[in-house]
């Protein structure tokens, strides 16, 4: 087994460069420099002088066993940790394979650097293997490039590769990703060093907004007294965080903020982790969230969405709510839905602003409203199973998503990274898990792919070793990629794989039987032993099959407390009904 990279990313070596550099070696150094410690990808003829380069650069390279699973370990990377992750690979169907997870990047805002290779110029144009960049002769790869990312650069001269990183570091500050594409002979032509060389875009501009002096400031201090106006008037007052919270780790402003206005919490989806589960928070928005979320935005006055762009998603079953309360939103990205907004460079020094606003007008906190806060993480799901005799399931033993998912939170380590696959596994992880604050948790809502959680979830893993991640995924999207375990076990990632194998695309099978019931069930899957199969793969990967609720509690107590890579696969049932709000 090959040791973790994560110590060489921590204690990242300088470089040894020559001079001249290579233009392969030139980007490592730069984007070691930006903050990236860790870049992966799947090696290929037209990115091979970038692997070579790497060692001389300083720059650990993970090489993953697909390019999506690679670009989604760039994702998730960016997400935990605030600086861009890196992805590195080849023309053809390497460039094509990493589009999804680009899109993913692009719609959540995960700032992701694709280097890109492509076939030397000289055989541009000229009937070259993998050559995408001739159209409408070839494919268009820059066009395809430029419909997943902020921008996208094709660098075919070593003088123009500082000017395509500067513009690269620049996109990345806005949260967007990154396109390279670099031809194979440039990659390996020299290029002057230049030492002192700054990189463009390297910290978000954060506004001067503390001296209320300009819109931002004027904004946020009219906003804080007609919250307190509202207070002082007994009106109900909620609070919306959202993913941008999560990510900027604003959760105590956040909660301050609550505190001082005696205002009751709520959560998007992609912000469940974004404050703890104080006795204020009435839990999750949106189509996979809590009935007492939805009624707590129903019964306010004044809600502020904070870092939550509102996507259908995030607020379904609210719309009409939304629209006739006094709505305003505080972010670094518009919103998705029509309200007044104040757009801001940096959340926490926005929030930072308002709490003292809020404090200058009102020294003691405001009592709660009486509003509903959801009491317990499992009583408000709704799970019907009808036992359907099959060849897939009979004689099958199967555990309730609920029973799973609480024994799972029960167990959990405090600073867990906590990734949730699409489906059923998504909404069932969203409704019923309830994250610790000092850990994260990680539900893709972009595109939401399936198999990115398990990439992204191993990729965290190999960039930080302070904690166990756990990633819960259905066998769905361990069939799409669950073979980057490999990659788990190559590298010795500490990671915990949490398979719910229901022999389906159990969500698939719940809109078949609800939308259309006279049509042949196409979702179900032959019965798998994805333990089994696992143990055999991997003599040294841990992998547990627990049948009763007990055996789980005492599998996750071990697994979770052990290194490297470990596995729990868990029977449960296909027609059980997720909770998803269209289905109840």
């Amino acid at each position: 087994m090959t040791s973790n990279p994560a110590s060489a990313a921590e204690t990242a070596r300088s470089p040894r460069v020559s001079s001249p550099q290579t233009v392969a070696g030139r980007v490592l150094v730069r984007a070691r420099e930006r903050g990236v410690a860790l870049a992966f990808g799947v090696h290929g003829a037209n990115i091979e002088d970038v692997y070579a380069s790497a060692d001389d650069a300083g720059m650990p390279v993970i090489v993953a066993k697909h390019e999506f699973a690679a670009g989604a370990m760039a994702d998730g990377v960016a997400r935990l940790t605030g600086t861009p992750g890196m992805v590195l690979t080849t023309s053809g169907g390497g460039a094509m394979n990493v589009i999804p997870a680009l899109a993913e990047a692009y719609d959540s805002r995960v700032p992701v650097l694709a280097v890109i290779g492509a076939p030397p110029t000289a055989l541009t144009g000229h009937g070259a293997f993998q050559d995408m960049l001739v159209p409408p002769d070839t494919i268009d790869l820059r066009q395809l490039l430029h419909a997943v990312t902020g921008a996208t650069a094709v660098v075919t001269h070593p003088e123009e590769l500082d000017g395509a990183l500067d513009e690269a570091f620049a996109t990345l500050s806005r949260d967007r990703p990154f396109a390279l594409v670099i031809p194979k002979d440039v990659q390996a032509q020299p290029v002057p060093v230049v030492h002192g060389l700054e990189c463009a875009g390297q910290r978000r501009s954060r506004p001067e907004v503390a001296d209320g002096g300009d819109d931002i400031g004027d904004g946020l201090s009219s906003l804080a007294a007609t919250l307190v106006d509202a207070a002082e008037a007994g009106q109900p007052i909620c609070i919306w965080v959202g993913e941008e919270v999560s990510r900027t780790r604003s959760g105590a402003h956040v909660v301050a903020i609550a505190e001082c206005l005696g205002a009751t919490l709520v959560a998007s989806p992609g912000g469940a982790d974004a404050v703890e589960a104080v006795d204020r928070h009435a839990g999750v928005t949106g189509v996979m969230g809590h009935p007492s979320a939805r009624e707590a935005i129903a019964g306010s006055a004044h809600c502020v969405a904070i870092g939550v762009r509102m996507t259908a998603t995030d607020r379904a079953g609210s719309d009409k709510d939304l629209e006739a309360t006094d709505l305003v939103h505080i972010g670094m990205y518009p919103p998705r839905f029509d309200c007044a907004s104040v757009c801001v460079d940096s959340l926490p020094d926005a929030l930072d602003v308002l709490e003292r606003e809020l404090l200058s007008r009102r020294s003691a906190p405001f009592a709660r409203a009486d509003v509903a806060v959801r009491s317990s993480r499992t009583g408000e799901s709704t799970v019907t199973v009808t036992h359907v005799d099959t060849p897939a399931i009979r004689g099958k033993s199967h555990l309730s998503t609920p029973e799973i998912m609480t024994v799972i939170n029960d167990e959990l380590p405090a600073a867990a990274a906590i990734f949730a696959d699409a489906g059923n596994v998504g909404a069932a992880a969203v409704h019923h898990l309830t994250p610790v604050q000092t850990g994260r948790f990680t539900v893709a809502l972009g595109m939401g792919g399936m198999g990115y959680a398990i990439a992204a979830a191993i990729g965290v893993a190999l960039a930080r070793t302070s904690s166990r991640t756990v990633v819960i995924a259905g066998d769905g999207a361990f069939f799409m990629h669950g073979m980057e375990m490999h990659t788990a076990v190559e590298y010795g990632a500490d990671v915990t794989l949490i398979v719910l194998n229901n022999n389906a695309h159990g969500m698939c099978v719940t809109r078949e039987s609800r939308y259309f019931p006279d049509t042949e069930v196409r979702n179900r899957f032959r019965s798998t032993d994805i333990a089994g199969g696992l143990a055999a793969m991997f003599a040294e990967l841990d992998v547990r099959h627990p049948a009763t609720v007990d055996e789980l509690r005492g599998d996750c107590a071990e697994l979770f407390a052990t290194r490297g890579p470990n596995c729990i696969v868990v029977d449960c049932h296909s027609d059980e009904v997720p909770p998803f709000l269209p289905f109840l």
